[in-house]
């Protein structure tokens, strides 16, 4: 049985789809701790944005896809939390992780970087979009002298980006160049951002094992954040419009902040 899945791409682009899965094999064992909450819509909306790539691009990004229902695995988790001792969660466990380091590496081997995107949703009642670049609440309402300085950064899942460029690290994260300053042009509601810079309250996914261990953790020229989708983006009937948002915010943003060799890679 076909517990996880990896659709090749050959953009620099990868994302991955954690919480989604509604398989429930009975010969695995329902985890007995933590969340088992699944992110309904993030696999439909990742496979339209799959298309919406394609009919801009003519390529696709790398996807990769984790079936399993989330009460039997919990693939955003370290192994041991996430599969709970059960050797076949595990195996599934560590190729979901495997196919997300050989997509990033093919990206990075194309193009010289890697663009990582965890997909999640969640149910918070502040219904914004989260943007988490793997620094908790207490560091995102730092002031920006100190979001920019150098202990930090070394925290930031897009610190590869933020040393790349002429911008401030904090700039990046809610300032005019930000993911989320794209959002609020949209207009959306999200945080980090210029109209929402502090989460504030506790309520924010900042970025969990996926993201720190693919690209905070990653030795290469690897960026990206947790993407933490509100419900009402991901109710049913909503979610191809969804993806064609996100596409179109991610094109302006990936073609904003890279070089001119791989904005025409992409674009062939």
């Amino acid at each position: 049985m076909k517990y996880t899945e990896y659709i090749a791409g050959n953009l620099p682009l990868v994302i991955s789809v954690p919480h989604d899965g509604d398989l429930k094999p009975e010969f695995i064992p329902d985890r007995n701790s933590g969340s088992t909450a699944r992110d309904y819509g993030t696999l439909e909306i990742a496979e339209n944005m799959i298309k919406e790539i394609k009919e801009k691009t003519g390529k696709y990004p790398h996807i990769i896809i984790m079936h399993l229902a989330r009460k039997k695995l919990d693939a955003n988790r370290e192994e041991n939390e996430a599969a709970q001792d059960n050797r076949i969660a595990l195996e599934a466990w560590e190729e979901y992780h495997g196919f997300i380091e050989s997509a990033l590496k093919e990206a990075e081997g194309q193009y010289g970087m890697g663009f990582f995107i965890d997909l999640h949703g969640q149910r918070h009642p502040e219904g914004r979009i989260e943007i988490g670049y793997c620094l908790e609440n207490d560091l995102i309402m730092l002031p920006d002298e100190d979001l920019d300085s150098e202990e930090i950064m070394e925290r930031s899942s897009i610190k590869k980006m933020s040393g790349q460029l002429n911008i401030r690290h904090s700039e990046l994260i809610r300032g005019e160049k930000s993911l989320g300053a794209l959002f609020d042009n949209y207009p959306v509601k999200s945080t980090p951002s210029p109209s929402d810079p502090f989460p504030g309250a506790k309520n924010y996914f900042s970025g969990g094992y996926t993201t720190i261990r693919h690209i905070v953790m990653n030795d290469g020229n690897i960026s990206g954040f947790q993407l933490e989708l509100n419900e009402e983006l991901r109710q049913p009937g909503e979610c191809s419009s969804t993806a064609g948002m996100l596409v179109n915010i991610l094109t302006e943003y990936l073609t904003t902040h890279h070089d001119k060799d791989i904005l025409e890679r992409i674009e062939e």
